[in-house]
């Protein structure tokens, strides 16, 4: 639901405001709208007149010369968002844009959202995705230059909020209430106008449209009419027709001049007398000059208009002191020869105010200056034109009251008058349908006896026909008859014409389907003798060169089917041909993987062999080059056919094994050296007692046999280990920072 204003001044003055007069440069404005109205809504019960209200409004932007007009009805959400964007557009290049919505609109969790017609609201986590933040399409009209104009008609009893699940914990996200919340616009020059006001719902209409609707399609278009007089009209109106029950709201607040979405005609015309009273009403209660003024802009002529000149010569012409009570009260005139304080600089800045918090944060700031007087005989002044309006509208609302309980009295004793009479009227009914149930019995028993002979007749008649008939019946099958056996004979002679007929045409179908077989088989044989000469000269190339993409290409054009395996025969043989030429390459990955198997055997290289002449590769052929005396640069290193027969030629390891530093080699086996410190502590252990020495023997005596064996069985193993691990050769010299022994293996 809407939420109130903060001071119900905002009301007066936001829809009325006081404004400099400034020139009306309509006529050269460039103005745009957007119009959206959602009616049939999928997953609730549907409206019946936003879908009215949006079509009635876009026309009335059309008639009165917009530009441009998007109108949409019954929208869904990503259509929704679309048009959304496609506006902001559009606004950007425009004076005055307006956006106006009609539909089911909500709050939650202080986020205001409009409803698609399309959306699922299960439960409050659904909005982001489901509905648009008003907020979007709020910020769409932005990029106008001079008015942005937001109308929402959205405040009706929205069915979503009882059916939707509270799913989120957060206590301010849980919040959720049907209708919009208020919204401060963010940019200034913006107006956001609702349908109705905190606390309560915007009627939807018995008629063709809601009663918000009715009132702007009067009073916006008024040629010249400043919006914000075109508010206020609306919002008078709307409280009338509906007995003070809703009671539109505008947010926002516009510079100086007078704006209005219709231009004023090249002849100004005269307003209605009770719209120019309720104007000059209004602005007498706020009392300033510049009030005046915005009057006479609307309302250049005219008795209210003299009326009004006046109060503005009575404020010209009136000293301070003697304003009267509806007037603002007027600041003192400062003096060039004095520098202007702190309060007077402030004081220039909301001097012409009518928002009350304002008024109130300077008395405030400045509580013992003499402006705090004038600032809160201002206060006064809004807060009794307050008064009065409430007071107007509780009586106005007393009125309606007395009114409808007249009208409740009335009503009663027309219903009564009305059961009597309809009592009256049951009587005489009843009278009547007796009198009518009796001429009713007689005229059954005469149309009993009227039946009875009819149906003799009928009888009598049925029986003459029946004889009529059967022998009508006997005639038409001896015709049939007749018709068949002519039909008979008539078909026979005419399926042997159309069997001589058939036989003939198939001969002459035969004869021409084997005509042009035989011309197929020419034409066909002809283009199988030109593509195998192709063939011939694209083989005789050879697979050097294009031959294979000249072969390919021809596959893919050739018709000749017995063609078709030969080219695949040539294109598998010029592969193979092009495969061996680039084996035989220098550096080829056969060539490399043939001498990384040949450095691996010869104790040179280490690591399964993978076809590429990485680093390690080019230090093994390194060091086999260095060992044969024929030191290598490892970047000109390159594996050739002759490289790979050298490497083959060798029948025993060529690359020595080299230990760590802390080993010896011993055969083929690097084997660690004997820790000093252990014999050290074996010496130690020799002055033990002779007891001891005994049983040290005796145990050494029985492992013996078991460390024998053990040694016997472990000799082979590290032989063989020292004959599959090459990585004792490889590496250059050894890594780790350890020095090597390089031992004679072969």
């Amino acid at each position: 639901m809407i939420r109130r204003f903060t001071a119900a001044v905002a009301t007066i003055v936001g829809t009325f405001l006081l404004v400099v007069l400034a020139p009306d440069c309509a006529f050269a404005e460039r103005r745009v709208a957007l119009v959206v109205g959602n009616s049939s809504y999928q997953s609730v019960p549907q409206l019946p007149n936003p879908a009215r209200d949006a079509s009635s409004i876009a026309k009335m932007f059309r008639e009165a010369g917009f530009d441009s007009v998007d109108t949409l009805i019954n929208v869904g959400n990503l259509e929704f968002k679309r048009a959304i964007r496609k506006f902001e557009t559009t606004a950007d290049q425009a004076d005055i844009a307006v956006v106006y919505y009609a539909g089911h609109g909500l709050e939650i969790g202080g986020t205001n959202y409009l409803i698609p017609v399309d959306a699922k609201l299960a439960s409050d986590r659904d909005a982001d995705d489901e509905a648009i933040p008003l907020e979007r399409m709020v910020s769409s009209a932005d990029g106008a230059k001079r008015l942005r104009l937001v109308i929402l008609d959205a405040c009706r009893d929205n069915p979503f909020v009882g059916t939707m699940r509270r799913e989120r914990r957060s206590v301010v996200t849980r919040a959720v209430s049907s209708g919009l919340g208020k919204v401060e616009p963010t940019m200034t020059d913006t107006l956001i106008a609702y349908a109705a006001k905190a606390g309560s719902t915007a009627d939807d209409g018995d008629g063709e449209h809601s009663p918000f609707t009715v009132s702007i399609l009067k009073n916006l278009p008024v040629p010249g009419l400043d919006v914000r007089l075109a508010f206020g009209r609306v919002r008078d109106e709307v409280l009338k027709s509906t007995a003070n029950r809703q009671e539109p709201y505008v947010y926002g607040a516009l510079g100086g001049g007078t704006i209005s979405l219709v231009p004023a005609p090249a002849v100004p015309q005269e307003a209605p007398v009770s719209d120019v009273k309720g104007d000059y009403e209004l602005v007498q209660k706020i009392g300033t000059k510049r009030a005046w003024e915005v009057f006479l802009a609307t309302h250049p002529t005219g008795f209210y208009a003299e009326l009004a000149r006046a109060q503005m010569e009575a404020l010209g012409s009136q000293p301070p002191a003697n304003i009267q009570v509806a007037a603002y009260p007027q600041t003192p005139p400062t003096t060039r020869d004095t520098p202007p304080t702190k309060e007077q600089i402030e004081w220039e800045k909301i001097k012409d105010s009518v928002d009350v918090p304002v008024l109130q944060r300077f008395i405030k700031r400045f509580p013992d200056a003499p402006l705090a007087i004038t600032a809160q005989q201002r206060i006064d002044v809004l807060k009794q034109a307050i008064q009065e309006r409430e007071d107007k509208a509780r009586a106005d609302r007393e009125a309606a009251r007395q009114a409808a309980e007249e009208a409740k009295r009335k009503a009663e004793a027309e219903q009564a008058e009305l059961a009597a009479q309809k009592k009256r009227e049951d009587d005489e009914r009843r009278a009547r349908e007796a009198e009518a149930a009796e001429k009713a019995k007689a005229a059954a028993a005469a149309a009993a006896v009227e039946k009875k002979r009819i149906e003799d007749e009928r009888r009598a008649a049925a029986a003459e026909a029946d004889r009529l008939a059967k022998v009508a019946e006997a005639e038409r099958k001896a015709q049939d008859a007749r018709q068949k056996a002519e039909q008979t004979e008539h078909d026979r002679a005419a399926a042997a014409a159309a069997a001589a007929k058939a036989a003939a045409d198939k001969q002459a179908k035969e004869a021409e389907e084997a005509r042009r077989v035989a011309d197929l088989a020419a034409a066909k044989e002809a283009a199988c003798k030109d593509q195998l000469a192709q063939l011939d000269a694209i083989i005789a190339k050879g697979s050097d060169g294009t031959g294979i993409d000249d072969l390919k290409t021809f596959f893919k054009t050739v018709s000749c089917d017995r063609l078709g395996p030969v080219v695949v025969a040539a294109i598998d043989r010029f592969n193979a041909e092009a495969v061996k030429r680039a084996a035989t390459l220098p550096n080829s990955p056969q060539l490399v993987t043939s001498a990384q198997t040949e450095l691996v055997r010869l104790g040179c290289l280490t690591g399964k062999p993978d076809g590429k002449l990485s680093d390690s590769t080019k230090a093994a052929l390194g060091r086999y080059f260095m060992i044969g005396g024929q030191p290598v640069e490892a970047d000109k290193i390159s594996v050739t056919q002759d490289l790979v027969a050298e490497l083959s030629k060798h029948a025993t390891r060529v690359c020595p094994i080299q230990c760590k530093s802390d080993q010896t080699l011993k055969g083929d086996v690097c084997v660690a050296n004997e820790n000093p410190a252990s014999a050290a502590t074996a010496s130690r252990k020799s002055g033990d007692d002779g007891k001891s020495r005994q049983k040290q023997t005796n145990r050494d005596a029985d492992r013996e046999p078991a460390r024998r064996a053990k040694s016997d069985n472990d000799t082979p193993r590290a032989r063989q280990q020292a004959v599959a691990r090459p990585s004792i050769v490889s590496g250059g010299g050894g890594g780790g920072g350890h020095s090597t022994i390089i031992g004679v293996g072969f």
